[in-house]
């Protein structure tokens, strides 16, 4: 069709076109053809962007930049940036919205932007219109490690006074957690600040205290729908010392927009504080998720069982109210009479049609004696990571045959491979054939994680990733070599399959050395030459096996030219890498063979033959291709 054909075309029609294609497109085919469609692209049409993914490539990302932000920034209402990988990600970002004077951004969504960069993003006065603002980060982000609770939710609420959705999902690292008597003068200093200008409607957070959610909820009286997550320090109930304190409950005229509610709680002390403090505003919730991760007792005064649940939770909901549960609990003491499991069993909400309550028993292989594990859940389960031994029995009697596993797990992204191969029911969750590998929703997996090298054989492993066609993550933790040496020997054709369906691989292997990880990189590159994103460990002691480091100048030049060495080799080989991280681990010592000074002078002066970005540390070298 040519420019003139374009031309005869109402806008709305146009408008419905450039729906369907990516930003960069439209600019390839559009933007040239006539006026009327450069004028319609820079200053009329609105964008919903997003840029970057797990693992684009450095010069891609920067192409993005330069070639879409800087042309129709002005007009973008919608931005989402994945940064996962990426180094100094939002500078480049930043650096192409700058051409413009002013921007109409009302939406944004961060996923894993570090804490300096999100710093600056704050003091941008392009962002000051936003009225959705989302910040997703991965385990290993900075932002976990956050020792003052609350102070970037102040930060944000006091630059953005049109802020109406927020979500900042990292957590509190509770091990700096100050005393108890400490925390109101921490709170007194940052949570007033909301009070004035707080206006948000939606709000979700990481992982607190229920010290700084009592102070919160007093600072957002507009909020409709909150979602936290909780933990306390541990409390020792059979110590006749501990004081167990619990929270004087909310005031519901505080909160009386509330609707709906979701709670994580990682221990029992989390549990009964946060529903002690929120149990007056459960009767208005339109919704309640709880979410509970917790050692629990038979008995004492914070034990959670059928009945607790029953009578805290469920039965102060109004009558049309619905809810969702994701409780594993472990239990000390209780593995022969159950009494705990049981209970749930014997209360009302467990027989409901709807929704549907799965009460299913865990594998044991991680724990002692001491603990009977088990999983209370609601169907449909509302997480993203599923683990295999929730495809038990249990759940085959709980579903009818026609049921879809979409349905069931409409939100699962990653499955968790654990359990001893020989106990565990893996072998039926890989045979097509089976009822219960039925229930698994395979089209909607994009990861799966081995936790351990006697979880699964390489033919079980390969006729999953089968099964799971639109899986293109893979991550293996195995203390024994046995899963990465098929992949990279094609053991059992496990990785044949690897090769065509893997692009990004994440393998621990403590038997990974300096002195064999030459040898390791060249099989890779022999077998997986297609991988985009890799990451890998050195462990630089292993049992027998402990690395003799010299703090002499010349030892420390040799063991940085034998890492430069990995680093060129993979970029020379794995030319469709963007991202490679190598991690030095430990067992017994504290010293590593990685110098991040020695490190950068030497890609400095000796750079790999592709563009590149690095960021070193004692323990981690990360580069962006």
């Amino acid at each position: 069709m040519s420019g003139s054909s374009f031309e005869i075309l109402p806008d709305d029609i146009l408008y419905g076109i450039f729906d369907y294609l990516s930003p960069v497109d439209v600019l390839r085919s559009f933007f040239s053809l006539t006026k009327r469609l450069s004028n319609m692209i820079i200053n009329e049409y609105l964008w919903h962007i997003h840029i970057g993914d797990s693992t684009m490539s450095l010069l891609m990302f920067n192409d993005h930049c330069q070639n879409v932000l800087k042309l129709i920034g002005s007009r973008v209402v919608s931005l989402r940036l994945t940064l996962t990988n990426t180094i100094g990600g939002w500078s480049l970002i930043s650096s192409s919205l700058q051409y413009h004077q002013t921007i109409l951004l009302q939406r944004l969504h961060l996923i894993d932007i570090k804490p300096h960069e999100f710093d600056k993003l704050l003091r941008n006065h392009l962002i000051k219109q936003l009225h959705t603002l989302l910040v997703d980060v991965t385990l290993s982000n900075p932002f976990n490690s956050l020792q003052i609770e609350g102070v970037y939710l102040v930060k944000v609420c006091s630059q953005l006074p049109l802020l109406r959705i927020c979500r900042l999902s990292f957590n509190h690292d509770n091990g700096n957690v100050n005393q108890i008597k400490n925390y109101s003068l921490g709170y007194q200093m940052t949570l007033p600040n909301l009070l004035n200008a707080n206006h948000l409607r939606t709000l979700t957070i990481g992982i607190h205290t229920s010290y700084f959610l009592q102070r919160l909820l007093l600072c957002i009286p507009f909020i409709e729908n909150l979602s936290v997550g909780i933990q306390d320090q541990y409390i020792n109930e059979n110590d006749a010392n501990e004081i167990i304190s619990m929270p004087t409950t909310i005031d519901a005229h505080l909160l009386r927009y509330l609707s709906r509610l979701f709670i994580h709680c990682v221990n029992r002390i989390s549990f009964h504080r946060t529903i002690g403090l929120l149990s007056s505003v459960f009767g208005q919730l339109c919704h309640l998720s709880l979410k509970l991760e917790a050692f629990t007792l038979i008995s004492g005064p914070l034990i959670i069982s059928g009945d607790i649940i029953q009578q805290v939770c469920i039965d102060r909901l109004k009558p049309m109210a619905t809810y969702n549960l994701n409780l594993l609990l472990y239990v000390q003491n209780d593995l022969k009479e159950k009494i705990i499991f049981n209970s749930f069993f014997k209360v009302p909400f467990t027989h409901q049609q709807r929704p549907r309550v799965v009460i299913q028993e865990c594998d044991k292989f991680d724990l002692s004696d001491m603990y009977h594990r088990f999983m209370v859940y609601t169907l449909p389960y509302n997480d993203t990571i599923l683990s295999s031994f929730m495809f038990s029995r249990d759940l085959e009697k709980s579903c009818q045959m026609s049921i879809n596993a979409i349905d069931l797990f409409s939100r699962a992204n990653e499955l968790v491979l654990s359990g001893y191969k020989k106990t565990n029911r893996l072998s039926d969750l890989g045979n097509c054939r089976s009822f219960i590998s039925s229930l698994v929703p395979w089209s909607l997996l994009t990861k799966i994680s081995v936790d351990g090298g006697e979880v699964i054989t390489s033919v079980r492993l390969e006729s999953i990733l089968c099964l799971a066609y639109n899986v293109h993550t893979l991550q293996i933790h195995d203390d024994r070599a046995i899963l990465p040496r098929a992949i990279l020997l094609n053991t059992d054709n496990l990785g044949t399959r690897v090769y065509y369906q893997i692009k990004s691989l994440d393998i621990y292997d403590v038997t990974l050395t300096l002195q064999n990880a030459q040898r390791f990189c060249t099989l890779l590159a022999n077998r997986l030459p297609n991988l985009k994103k890799l990451s890998f460990n050195i462990c630089y002691s292993y049992y027998e096996w402990k690395l003799n480091l010299s703090r002499a100048t010349d030892g420390k030049n040799k063991y940085t030219k034998r890492i430069a060495n990995l680093i060129y080799f993979l970029a020379d080989h794995l030319q469709q890498l963007v991202s490679l991280h190598i991690n030095f681990s430990n067992l017994t010592f504290s010293e590593t063979p990685c110098f991040p000074h020695l490190i950068r002078r030497q890609l400095h002066q000796y750079p790999p033959n592709r563009l590149y970005r690095l960021q070193c540390s004692f323990n981690l070298i990360q580069i962006w291709f």
